[in-house]
């Protein structure tokens, strides 16, 4: 699975199996906008995505971990509705600040994601920054993303923040620099997530790098993949997170949910999925967005995604825009707690600030609010 012949040359992102969640709605590569996405050309559709069933027969599911391995894991097993949190690392030599707020967000979340440059921008670095949060005993998940680092340095990471006591990590593609503020940084992608999460399970099952090399102690951590219900091909979606989960995914988070008929769908499609897999949790993710400005820029500058005009609609008339944004956000989460296999969300308030997930209390009094009105104690 992890060795294809697809020439990826012809894939910005060098991805081999796929496509991305950034594949526009005509099918159109989100960096290259004059190309269709090289992994939905004829006769590589065939070969990738189609006879990826078969592939995926061939692969024995991974086994579960037997005992909980962090606090997020007890969470997921318990039944719980569980919900995650993210933040960027500070624009800063000096973490004090993102500690503090982040230990005011872990009242109100099951766990603090550090992204890891999310939407390409440069923050303080997400191996620090998760020391800096365990260090002050917050649960934390540490997001790798394939752009900035070759499998050397992935792997040197991920033992890394093994050692530093985070048990929880997600897999992640990563935007193309193009789309951030560091356009004339060069773009690594040695890996995609499919490849990243089989490198990492197989550091923790087999305690061997991906060279084959064996390490002295194995790494302890619950895997995390992400899913694109809201990026073509639609129908395929489902089978992408089944890939996911054979190779090692233990939970798999959404990107924001905005079309519900396409996301009821997707999970009616991952439910028919699930019953010959190892067990694994499905999260959606919740964006709480304040104004229909922001709305309508967030609308514009990403890719997978899209705003419904009557959503956009309903935040230009509100009289209060950020409490509607919250109001939104909260009947998602709702529905999301009453859905059959769903195991929680990840809430991210959108801001109009350059570094919109920067911890703050502001964060955690919009998640707080949400979850009150959605009926999701803390």
């Amino acid at each position: 699975m992890t060795d294809t012949t697809l020439p990826v040359a012809v894939c910005p992102k060098n991805m081999t199996v796929g496509p991305c969640g950034g594949v526009t709605e005509d099918l159109r590569c989100e960096i290259d906008s004059s190309m269709i996405c090289a992994l939905l050309t004829e006769p590589v559709r065939e070969r990738v995505i189609v006879s990826e069933r078969d592939l995926l027969a061939s692969m024995p599911a991974p086994l579960v971990p037997g005992t909980p391995l962090s606090g997020l894991h007890s969470a997921l097993m318990s039944g719980r509705f569980t919900v995650i949190a993210e933040i960027n690392g500070a624009d800063s030599a000096d973490a004090s600040g993102t500690v503090a707020a982040a230990r005011d967000i872990a009242a109100v979340a099951d766990v603090v994601s550090v992204t890891d440059h999310s939407g390409a921008n440069v923050h303080m670095g997400n191996v620090a920054v998760s020391a800096h949060l365990a260090l002050a005993g917050i649960e934390v998940m540490t997001t790798f993303g394939c752009r900035d680092r070759n499998r050397m340095a992935l792997q040197g990471d991920l033992l890394g923040v093994s050692s530093l006591g985070v048990r929880n990590v997600l897999c992640v593609t990563g935007n193309h620099v193009r789309v951030g503020d560091s356009r004339d940084a060069k773009p690594v992608f040695d890996l995609d997530s499919p490849r990243l999460l089989a490198m990492a399970d197989k550091l923790r099952s087999q305690g061997r790098y991906d060279n084959g090399r064996e390490v002295e102690v194995r790494p302890e951590y619950l895997l995390g993949a992400t899913a694109a219900p809201f990026a073509p091909p639609y129908d395929e979606r489902p089978w992408h997170v089944l890939r996911k989960v054979r190779l090692g995914a233990d939970f798999v988070i959404s990107q924001h949910i905005f079309d519900a008929e396409r996301w009821k769908s997707f999970l009616a499609g991952v439910n028919a999925l699930r019953a010959d897999e190892k067990p694994f949790w499905l999260l959606g993710g919740v964006a709480v967005l304040p104004n229909e400005p922001v709305a309508r820029a967030v609308n514009a500058g990403l890719r997978g995604f899209s705003i419904p005009e009557a959503l956009l609609k309903r935040l230009k008339q509100a009289k209060d825009p950020q409490q509607e944004g919250i109001l939104i956000a909260a009947e998602l989460v709702a529905e999301l707690n009453a859905a059959e296999g769903v195991a929680g969300c990840l809430i991210a308030p959108v801001t109009g600030r350059q570094n919109a997930l920067a911890a703050s209390t502001e964060q955690r009094d919009l998640i707080a609010e949400v979850r009150k009105l959605a009926g999701v104690p803390a």
